[in-house]
């Protein structure tokens, strides 16, 4: 319990459930209810909007997702004005709640359509798709892997929510985008797929093996069912000790649904085919 409320999704949540209680006793003040009490509907599509985008920053869940959890909040909010005196539950308010939540949903969708956020080009910003799609349909990619052992020898592997590879068990990597380094990519997919503070990272780094670079090719894309994918990985393995296993914080919900630490004779028959020359790589060695 104690590292799960250390991860940095758990972090953000805490933050914003302390912001989210002091405006919610703010609105529910005398004073400020006169301040709105004349665009009360309005307010209310308002400030769910508001708790939306702040839910997008803290989970990255997808919007459907995220419109469904905002809507439950907004219920919540009814029914525990319905036990505070001077208050009632109002439908038409969670209504209102419902609006600014399909605007905000709505919002997110367009982005996420315009802009691929698993494809973001440049350090600081993204590719637009179609761009991407035509780099997609022209080039190849190149990418990392992490390829990760415990103690006991078992390969971290997560479960893929996104395609290419959907529904696989694959070693944790990510993109090398333009105009970054290769260590750097490294780093930074460490920390969007492990949860790796960049202070942990580079000194992990200094210690990875690259395997080598192997072809992956993928009939689709994860933007296209029918656009084939190829990549160039260079994966890099390292055995981490307990406390350094004990420092990921793998996130859930964004590229991965499920996080499993595999024993290698398990992985060889159960990983995606792309990763069990991984495996084979890890048992010659091991043997």
């Amino acid at each position: 319990m104690a590292s799960l409320l250390k991860t940095p999704r758990t972090q953000k949540l805490i933050q914003l459930l302390g912001i989210w209680m002091v405006v919610y006793t703010i609105a529910l003040s005398p004073s400020a209810r006169i301040l709105y009490m004349h665009w009360d509907k309005l307010a209310h599509a308002l400030a769910f909007i508001g708790v939306y985008g702040s839910l997008v920053w803290a989970l990255r869940w997808r919007p459907l997702a995220l419109a469904t959890l905002t809507l439950a909040l907004g219920a919540t909010v009814e029914v525990h004005q319905y036990f505070l005196p001077g208050f009632s539950a109002s439908l038409k308010d969670w209504l209102a709640d419902a609006v600014g939540i399909a605007l905000a949903c709505g919002a997110h969708l367009a982005w996420r359509k315009w802009c691929s956020p698993a494809e973001a080009e440049a350090p600081g910003g993204f590719l637009p798709r179609a761009q991407f799609q035509r780099a997609v349909a022209a080039l190849p990619l190149v990418s990392v892997d992490w390829v990760l052992t415990n103690p006991a020898g078992e390969l971290l592997v997560g479960q893929r929510l996104n395609a290419p590879a959907r529904g696989t068990w694959f070693t944790p990597g990510g993109r090398v985008r333009k105009g970054e380094a290769l260590a750097v990519a490294q780093q930074r997919v460490a920390l969007e797929e492990l949860g790796l503070p960049l202070a942990h990272s580079a000194a992990w780094l200094a210690r990875a093996r690259l395997m080598g670079a192997w072809d992956h090719f993928f009939s689709d894309a994860a933007f296209s069912a029918s656009m084939p994918t190829q990549y160039v990985n260079l994966p890099h393995w390292l055995a981490l000790s307990e406390a350094e296993v004990a420092q990921l914080r793998l996130p859930v919900g964004e590229q991965h649904g499920h996080w499993q630490w595999m024993p290698l004779d398990q992985a060889a028959e159960a990983v995606h085919e792309y990763v069990k020359p991984y495996v084979a790589w890890l048992q010659a060695r091991r043997s």
